[in-house]
């Protein structure tokens, strides 16, 4: 027993007092623990724990760097006493100890997890990330360090090789709820083409007619896991990859109708199948492929009326080129093991959307005329089709949100709800409300949404990611106060700019907030940021294009190879890689578009104060 420490016992009952936060009992019993044990690292350690739960920054740091006094070699203290220089806003301070930290030893994950978290806040997010490895390379399971790993990649491009970032990624793409897959796009695309064969693969694709060649590609392809569950969970925007796909795919029709079933092309094919239907089958297809595809149909249907058997080649390929769930014979398949995946998603989720369709509650009949067309185009085209978000690590107090939003806010005279009701005005497929839900503690949320598809689509994944605290609704937001409720928070983020008379919705949704501490979050379009889009819109209208898929895809192919820098910024955007995406930026039915002056006006006219920008990324990019 150290003669400088307390007995076990005691030290269990100071361990137990502050688990309960008993912090008086704990201050008044440790202080008579010192006049036996003056020089006890544990006490003055503990005692510097509890000021730091009072917010007694600077008493606990004095507290701190006296257990490290006491020892030289204490991690615990010069770990503590980072964290305080940390919240007392002394960055180089904190950024010293944590690295005497790792210094003294290298395991402790916490330190350059925090150091990581440092780094990210002065903007150095290159070296933010390689924090965050450091912190997995000695604990894998530390799932915090994956979430900020991947809000640090969205501020920044990987530009050099670190094959050891990939076994990250593919976490992250595999994970449900740790990151949005398309918001870190840019970054795997990087880290494939940096870090993977990818680059050498798709240079061979020019000699792909030759069936050697598209073995030995699609051998290296199906050996690319990074590749492969990207594709499996995000429209890819990127343009080149998108030609080599199509040649890719247009081989392997070719092949497959020439009875070539070869079985190194399913690994790559389930993924090209899954990457198809994300993208709502917006690859382009000559009219030879389509008479190949119509030929394969017409046998698997041959085939299944008289009970022979079908190769998993002929349905995967056929998958690559429109949806199964289209197809009338598709009930009748009887998927192998290997198909599990494409039968899930081409059939399986379909059902089950049309299955939830039929037990949501509609609050009115959508009588706008611009409503119903809105109403319309999202049941044709839901939008946008997702499969992983970017969930909060753990919910919080509504108060605890807001108070690290930086709005211009008197905390002190607002009295935030501990039971929250919150409004998700125009939820669409789901993201929006799902992520919400997972920010507030005790919330209750209530999603509205015009369209049955998209809340079809958006119940389904809920119910996927066990989130059970959100009431999705059909209606039309002009008729939201026929519900009678009011709620502490109402979002509605894309739907204003889509309504026929967008100050009228706004009306209705303040005349939905509580009390005055009710607060709302809203996005609008805005007129200089698209500016571009709206010369490509001008052009559609000229055009009298009409938006069905067809006339999307090929409108969508001519901007594409069209060599005007004017449209560089739509063709990065991720809505440009899907149909519902394009139709969604380009072809919307209505929108309108907002100035800093006429939201202003709108303000003062609601009697609303504006209160900051919620999305940190937006201002940072805008800065």
């Amino acid at each position: 027993m150290n003669p400088q420490e307390p007995s076990e016992i005691k030290i269990k009952e100071l361990i137990s007092l502050f688990n309960k936060k008993k912090f008086d009992e704990l201050i008044k019993l440790t202080n008579d623990i010192l006049i036996q044990y003056p020089n006890s690292i544990f006490i003055h350690n503990i005692q510097g724990v509890i000021y730091t739960e009072l917010k007694n920054y600077n008493f606990a740091k004095d507290l701190f760097i006296k257990t490290i006094n006491l020892n030289p070699k204490f991690t615990d203290g010069y770990y503590n006493l980072a964290n305080i220089y940390n919240k007392l806003d002394k960055e180089d301070k904190a950024i010293e100890y944590y690295e005497k930290v790792i210094e003294l030893d290298y395991n402790y994950f916490k330190a350059h997890n925090n150091l990581g978290n440092i780094f990210r806040k002065k903007g150095l997010n290159n070296k933010a990330i390689d924090c965050y490895l450091s912190t997995l390379e000695v604990n894998s399971n530390y799932k915090l360090a994956y979430y900020n790993l991947a809000v640090a990649l969205q501020f920044y491009t990987i530009n050099r090789e670190n094959k050891n970032i990939n076994k990250h990624l593919l976490y992250l793409l595999k994970e449900k709820i740790i990151v949005r897959p398309n918001s870190i796009a840019n970054n795997i695309l990087s880290s494939l083409f940096l870090n993977t064969d990818l680059k050498n693969d798709l240079s061979l694709i020019k000699n792909i007619n030759s069936k050697k060649n598209l073995n030995i590609i699609m051998n290296s392809l199906g050996n690319n896991p990074l590749l492969l569950q990207f594709m499996k969970v995000c429209p890819i925007p990127n343009y080149y990859l998108e030609k080599k796909f199509i040649q890719i795919r247009k081989e392997i029709l070719n092949q497959i109708y020439k009875l070539n079933f070869e079985k190194v092309y399913i690994k790559f094919l389930i993924s090209l199948s899954i990457q198809c239907y994300l993208n709502e089958f917006i690859y382009e297809k000559s009219e030879e492929e389509i008479k190949k595809i119509k030929k394969i149909k017409e046998k698997i249907k041959s085939n299944l009326n008289n009970n022979k058997k079908i190769n998993d080649l002929e349905i995967l390929c056929l998958s690559c080129y429109e949806p199964l769930s289209d197809i009338s014979f598709s009930n009748k398949i009887n998927f192998s093991n290997e198909l599990n995946e494409i039968f899930e998603i081409h059939l399986k989720q379909k059902e089950r959307e049309i299955e939830i369709s039929e037990s949501i509650k509609s609050i009115s009949i959508v009588k706008n005329k611009v409503s119903k067309n809105v109403k319309n185009q999202y049941e044709e085209n839901p939008y946008p089709r997702w499969v992983n978000l970017g969930l909060s690590f753990e919910s919080r107090n509504m108060s605890q949100v807001i108070n690290e939003s930086d709005l211009n806010l008197d905390f002190k005279k607002i009295k935030f709800s501990e039971n929250p009701e919150i409004l998700i005005a125009g939820c669409g497929t789901g993201q929006h409300a799902i992520t919400t839900a997972s920010k507030y503690k005790n919330a209750k949320i209530l999603a509205l949404d015009l369209s049955f598809t998209s809340l079809s689509y958006a119940k389904r994944k809920a119910n996927e990611l066990k989130i059970e605290n959100i009431d999705f609704i059909q209606g039309d937001l002009l008729d939201l106060e026929s519900l009678n409720r009011k709620f502490d928070l109402i979002e509605s983020v894309g739907v204003l700019h889509h309504m026929d008379e967008p100050l009228k919705g706004w009306k209705i949704l303040k005349n939905c907030l509580r009390d005055n501490s009710s607060l709302m979050v809203i996005g609008l379009y805005s007129e200089k940021a698209r500016q571009h889009i709206t010369q490509i819109k001008n052009k559609i209208t000229n055009l009298k294009i009409k938006p069905n898929p067809e006339n999307i895809i090929k409108f969508r192919k001519d901007l594409l190879e069209s060599n005007n820098s004017r449209w560089d910024n739509i063709k990065a955007s991720p809505d440009f890689y899907t149909v519902s995406g394009v139709r969604d930026l380009l072809f919307h039915v209505k929108e309108h578009k907002f100035t800093i002056s006429k939201i202003k006006s709108h303000l003062n006219e609601l009697g609303l104060f504006f209160l900051g920008f919620e999305d940190k990324l937006i201002i940072e990019r805008s800065s």
